[in-house]
């Protein structure tokens, strides 16, 4: 007697009969073959047929591309207000005291350096996000060798604006709006930034917020609890932060107490001198 199952009874891929198939989609249930089988970055060892794993709905990294793929972000609009303000400082400047001598001319050209680099990269010119890095550079020595006496203010407006600009450079969101390839992975962090279980993120400020001031302790503990709920690591997509309400509630619940049985007995030992002497 055999124990082989005929060839004919074998169950096939649904997209390709003459292939055995090895599993089942997660979605539709439909059968796979190892050619069908697709995984979904951020969702595990879990496999769907093509068509499902291209529905926004499964594959929520690739819907969160499309959705703010070439749409402007923060950074571009705080850039091109930015630019805007330069340009409106510039004007204003020369409508109230006029050009004046050749050096506060050419300081004034100076400040209009990055007004080209501004409006392309409001306009979302892929040139401009690696000249917006050496933008505040250039405007900074330019401006040091018209005054050199203000070396130190130039420095002092250098450092914040070149850590701003890196910081744009990097920012995932921001490629997204110049249309550049960005990593599932770094989709993912940026998923899990703006959309994953936020409110868990709040039960964490509150309960960091309550070990200075205990009427935000009541707060951590109800956004705990209610992100708490919303904990679901097989849901589609993903839904986290467990670690982040936990906390919220256990500084919401402890900090109350930290305060009655601690602080405020070390307050009273340490200001009772001072008023009752």
């Amino acid at each position: 007697m055999s124990l082989e199952v005929p060839a004919s009874q074998q169950r096939r891929c649904a997209v390709h009969p003459d292939q055995p198939a090895g599993g089942t989609c997660t979605r539709c249930g439909s059968f796979i073959c190892a050619d069908c089988a697709t995984s979904v970055p951020g969702l595990g060892v879990r496999l769907y047929c093509v068509a499902c794993a291209a529905r926004p709905d499964v594959n929520y990294l690739e819907a969160l591309r499309q959705r703010y793929l070439g749409r402007r972000d923060e950074w571009a609009w705080v850039v091109g207000g930015v630019t805007l303000l330069l340009c409106v400082t510039v004007v204003a400047a020369l409508a109230l005291w006029g050009p004046g001598t050749r050096r506060q001319s050419l300081f004034l050209l100076v400040l209009l350096i990055p007004v080209p680099v501004g409006v392309a990269f409001f306009l979302g010119q892929r040139w401009a996000r690696h000249a917006l890095l050496a933008t505040p550079l250039v405007v900074a020595v330019a401006a040091d060798a018209l005054y050199r006496d203000a070396r130190f203010l130039f420095l002092l407006c250098l450092v914040p604006s070149m850590v701003t600009a890196l910081r744009i450079h990097r920012d995932v969101r921001n490629q997204l709006f110049f249309r550049l390839p960005v990593s599932p992975e770094a989709l993912k962090v940026m998923w899990n930034r703006r959309f994953n279980n936020r409110i868990a993120r709040h039960a964490l400020r509150f309960g960091l917020g309550a070990v200075l001031l205990p009427l935000w302790a009541p707060i951590a503990v109800i956004c705990g609890a209610v992100a708490l709920t919303r904990v679901d690591p097989k849901a589609t997509p993903p839904i986290g932060r467990r670690g982040q309400a936990l906390t919220g509630i256990f500084l919401g619940l402890v900090s109350p107490l930290l305060w009655w049985f601690v602080l405020l007995p070390v307050l009273d030992r340490w200001l009772s001198p001072m008023f009752y002497k």
